[in-house]
């Protein structure tokens, strides 16, 4: 909205005035806006680049600043300190007459200290500050970085941008994991005390599930218009790609030992089974009545289990995909690969009593057996026995795993 209004304590409220352009500038949406030294100054940043200077309500002058809106300012003791969409910081003095120093956000100007590494240079800088002599930047990418005056970035912290995380692995063998979400990104994160992002890769659409092969050579990666891919874990570059179906791909898993077999699960309600081998499908599970929500592999990599919207759980022979009956005395018999499926009799303890279907997002059981954990709508990650044949009697959390140490859950 292309106006500035200055407001004014009156009584019990606030009263506002319009600012007046006159012939210093041209009506501009304002991105920000900061005090000066003066009282009776204020600056503010617009969409076009410019700094525009006030007085009162009277626009005084106007001062390219940067190339794109200026989203961030911060007054400091003497002048100011501005961010940009042309991901560029720069120092100024108290009157925007000369710019003293400019800092370009890019890889190459990173510390060694920094813990991860940036998305894409010069990120368009959303948020500024000062502290303890270092200036603060935050990134439309989910960057944190501190500036040193004299040049030094120093990458602070990092995450996911818009949307959601649905996406979460945990590799096979070492301390890392990796996730993917609705920004359209899929990242490497280290375990250790570092907790740092390792590697980072855009994606086409988002992303909504990944799994890692048995070796941890391979990362497959489901995403929300019904395809999916199979990178290389250690550079995060192509190396297959399927789209057939329609609908976002909802879990996705390799089957135990050599990964023979991917299965990729999707809100057209199906189940498809790839080689990997020779990167066909070999077969789709069929007869769920609603979208699927979890699958898992049987140990031997020949059985599926498939949890679908309408409560179903399901069994299918790998790699044709037909479909089989089996008992709920059988079902605790058969020994499973992983267990991140939410429905079933040896799991049923775990929905809360008058529940939906969608209450319970995510579940991870341990490699012996003994520990069930969750992951819900409510924000509570829950830890139960296994198996929970009790009925458990009482932020979202959207995924879940267990990683290789016992004592440590991955949630987001």
């Amino acid at each position: 909205m292309k106006h500035i209004k200055f407001w004014q304590q009156a009584g019990g409220g606030f009263t506002s005035k319009r600012g007046i352009f006159g012939s210093a500038g041209k009506l501009e949406t304002m991105m920000c806006i900061s005090y000066g030294r003066m009282e009776d100054l204020v600056f503010s940043g617009a969409a076009t680049g410019d700094i525009f200077i006030w007085k009162d309500v009277l626009l005084l002058k106007t001062v390219k600043a940067h190339d794109g809106p200026v989203f961030a300012m911060y007054a400091l003791d003497k002048g100011f300190v501005t961010g940009g969409k042309d991901g560029i910081v720069e120092l100024w003095d108290d009157m925007f007459e000369r710019c003293l120093k400019t800092y370009a956000i890019k890889r190459a100007a990173l510390s060694t200290s920094s813990k991860g590494l940036l998305l894409e240079d010069n990120p368009s800088i959303r948020a500024i500050t000062l502290g303890h002599g270092h200036i603060l930047v935050g990134t439309k990418n989910g960057e944190i970085l501190e500036i040193d005056k004299s040049g030094p970035m120093t990458l602070l912290v990092q995450g996911h941008m818009e949307g959601e995380v649905w996406g979460l692995a945990a590799h096979p063998l070492l301390p890392i994991c990796a996730t993917v979400s609705d920004d359209k990104t899929l990242r490497i994160w280290e375990l250790s005390s570092q907790h740092r992002m390792l590697a980072v890769r855009k994606l086409k659409k988002g992303g909504r599930c990944c799994a890692f092969s048995p070796d941890g050579k391979a990362l497959a990666v489901g995403l929300n218009d019904g395809s999916f891919l199979v990178v290389n874990a250690d550079t995060v570059e192509d190396m297959v790609s399927f789209h057939h179906r329609k609908e976002m791909i909802s879990d996705i898993k390799f089957s135990k030992d050599t990964g023979k077999y991917l299965a990729v699960a999707s809100h057209d309600n199906f189940v498809d089974i790839y080689n990997v081998l020779t990167s066909k499908r070999v077969g789709i599970c069929k007869g769920a009545s609603s979208y699927i929500t979890h699958i898992d592999w049987d140990s031997r990599g020949k059985l599926l289990q498939v949890n679908s919207g309408a409560k179903e759980q399901l069994f299918f022979e790998a790699p044709r995909g037909k479909r089989h009956i089996i008992r709920p005395s059988e079902i605790e018999k058969i020994e499973w690969d992983s267990w991140t499926c939410v429905l079933g009799p040896t799991c049923e303890g775990i929905w809360p009593v008058h529940s939906d279907v969608t209450d319970v997002n995510a579940a991870s059981l341990t490699k012996d057996c003994s520990l069930l954990a969750t992951g819900d709508d409510f924000g509570f990650v829950k830890l139960f026995s296994y198996p929970v044949k009790v009925i458990f009697h009482v932020c979202y959390v959207s995924l879940l795993s267990l990683i290789n140490n016992p004592k440590a859950i991955c949630y987001i």
